[in-house]
Parts: structure tokens; C-alpha cells; sequence
């Protein structure tokens, strides 16, 4: 359908500045490269989840430094992906296992409220730990170079500005349904 509406959508995809732009993004979806969630997800981080959360941070810098190499190597050829052995704990668990420490004492916006959101607290912005969402769909309205792009209208804004063009769905006027990991 998208393809009948947006036919400047499908002509993007052989201009060769979007191209050069969204370098990586048009290899991963040609099969030329790999997701760099899939790169993260082969990289071992040795950690344990009684770590304090500095030591967990210490340990994605110095990751960070070893996962840029690595996805280097890939993009050149220079070491296959395949042979890549899947370890128990991954550089993605290692950003996932923070992620769920800043949710136990939330700093994830400017007001650092440190509610643990995990015991069902809720802070200036009233999200729990699960996201809630107004609305998704596949958004036609975009730049040719993003047609579709898959648009998810989140609840929770923890700024209010007052031109905003979705104030009553970010400041919690509007009803929105639970999403967690899980759903598909």
C-alpha cells in the first residue's frame, strides 16, 4: 500500500546520496553487513550481576572500545561472523543488566527521580517499568528516505512544552496500553 502512496519511497532507495548517507543502514538491509545489535550480542562480557553499577559502566567503555574493533573486522571481511562463538553473557546483556539498575533508581531523563521502577514506583514522568504506548503504525508522512517508518507514540514526557504536537498523548491525557519485552 505505502508503495501506491509513497512511490517517491521506493525511488530513494537507488539515490545514491540517501545511500551514502544511510551507509550502514542499506548494508545491514542488503545482507552486506550485520545489525549491531547481532555484533553485541557475540561480544563476551564477563560480569555478574552483584557488580556495583560503576563497575558495569567501567566494563561497557572498555567493551565499547573492543566492540567498535570487532564490528570493524566484520564490516571488512576480516573475521567472519559465523565463527563468532554465542557466549552466555554478551555485551548486549551488559547494556541490558545496566539499563535494569537505572530503572531500580531511575536517571533516565533530567530529573533523576531514582524511583525504583522496578518495585512498581512511579516518578515525575508516571511510567512504570513496563512502557506504555498511545499508538503504532506504519508512518507514511516522513521523508522519502524513511517511508515506512515504524512510528511508537510513548506516554511519559517528563518536559512540557506547550506547542507540543503531542501533548495529550505525552503528558498523560490520553489512555495507553502496557507493552513489555515480551510482546510482539
Amino acid at each position: 500500500m505505502w508503495r501506491i502512496m509513497r512511490p517517491d519511497a521506493l525511488e530513494v532507495l537507488g539515490d545514491e546520496k540517501c545511500r551514502r548517507s544511510l551507509k550502514r543502514y542499506f548494508a545491514v538491509l542488503e545482507g552486506r553487513k550485520h545489525a549491531k545489535f547481532r555484533i553485541a550480542r557475540r561480544l563476551e562480557a564477563d560480569f555478574s550481576p552483584d557488580m556495583p553499577l560503576e563497575d558495569l559502566w567501567s566494563l561497557h567503555n572498555k567493551l565499547s572500545s573492543q566492540y567498535r574493533k570487532l564490528e570493524e573486522e566484520l564490516d571488512n571481511s576480516e573475521t567472519g561472523f559465523e565463527g563468532l562463538p554465542l557466549p552466555k553473557l554478551s555485551y548486549l546483556n551488559l547494556k541490558a543488566e545496566i539499563a535494569r539498575r537505572i530503572l531500580e533508581e531511575c536517571h533516565l531523563c533530567e530529573r533523576r527521580c531514582k524511583v525504583n521502577r522496578l518495585k512498581g514506583g512511579k516518578g515525575f514522568c508516571r511510567c512504570g517499568v513496563q512502557a506504555e504506548v498511545s499508538s503504532y503504525f506504519a508512518h507514511l508522512g516522513e521523508e522519502p528516505e524513511l517511508v515506512p517508518s515504524g512510528t511508537i507514540f510513548t506516554m511519559g514526557c517528563t518536559i512540557r512544552c506547550l506547542h507540543c504536537q503531542n501533548w495529550t498523548i505525552s503528558q498523560w491525557f490520553e489512555k495507553g496500553e502496557k507493552c513489555s519485552s515480551s510482546d510482539s
